[in-house]
């Protein structure tokens, strides 16, 4: 009964570092329409979503959407940036404002870091 106990124990354990293991990584993109950067970036994160399928992105159109502005004015106080522009993007502890070859770069780099060890949701990151 005790190798029972043990057994099951340890099939549970593993099923559950298992399942710790599949949590998705949370990405947020807040772009503007008509932004030819932005449509850049949404090609380059639908890409980094089918090669990494574990990748949540959650997108928001800010320049005709009020909420979404307001959501991101909350996000970038709580990393310390201020955005003039789109697109913005968080994952783990970092913000990007704009888009370009370098910014791809780094975010696919959190992202693999992220996939690794636990990144918290951003909305709930606090820098400062």
């Amino acid at each position: 009964m005790l190798i029972l106990t043990f057994l099951f124990l340890l099939t549970f354990s593993s099923n559950l570092s298992f399942a710790e293991n599949k949590k998705s990584v949370i990405l947020y993109f807040f772009w503007g329409e008509g932004c030819p950067y932005c449509a850049k970036e949404k090609i380059f994160l639908t890409t980094l979503k089918k090669k990494y399928p574990r990748l949540e992105i959650k997108d928001y159109e800010v320049i005709h959407n009020q909420a979404p502005r307001e959501l991101l004015m909350t996000m970038s106080r709580s990393y310390g940036i201020n955005p003039t522009g789109v697109p913005v993007t968080f994952i783990g502890d970092k913000s990007f404002v704009g888009f370009n070859e370098e910014i791809a770069s780094k975010i696919e780099l959190i992202l693999k870091s992220c996939l690794k060890k636990t990144c918290e949701d951003p909305l709930f990151y606090k820098k400062y």
